[in-house]
């Protein structure tokens, strides 16, 4: 096989593996119509999705992957996010007062200036007032 034949071969494989990691890593548009319309969205695949600033106040989203989400300045005012995947999710300023993180995967996630006073935290314990950025118990 000649050089450019090769080179050409190899570019494209490339450029399909890239492809595919592009859109395993991509959210479901319909569950995230949904969430926004309904705040529930319990088991969805919200991977990478942009949400910062949204209201999710009392929102189920139990279950669900948010792995690389951008939740900055959102607020999760008694929110059900248990056993959610928040791995890499950015999580900035985003106010978890009183919200559910029982079970959650939290690893990575930026919980910078996080407001987690009164959230349940993954080992199912109750963060203390002052609970900015990590939960005191």
């Amino acid at each position: 096989m000649s050089g450019s034949r090769l080179s050409f071969l190899s570019a494209m494989a490339l450029i399909c593996l890239f492809f595919s990691f592009t859109v395993a890593g991509a959210f479901d548009e319909k569950q995230l119509k949904d969430l926004r319309k309904s705040n529930n969205c319990a088991k969805c695949d919200l991977t990478n999705a942009k949400l910062g600033g949204l209201d999710l106040s009392y929102a189920d989203l139990s279950s669900s992957n948010l792995t690389g989400a951008d939740l900055s300045n959102c607020t999760f005012y008694s929110a059900n996010l248990s056993k959610a995947n928040l791995t890499g999710a950015n999580l900035t300023g985003a106010n978890l007062y009183d919200t559910n993180l029982s079970g959650a995967n939290v690893t990575k996630a930026n919980l910078t200036k996080a407001n987690l006073h009164s959230a349940k935290w993954i080992n199912g314990k109750s963060c203390k007032q002052g609970s900015i950025g990590e939960c005191k118990q």
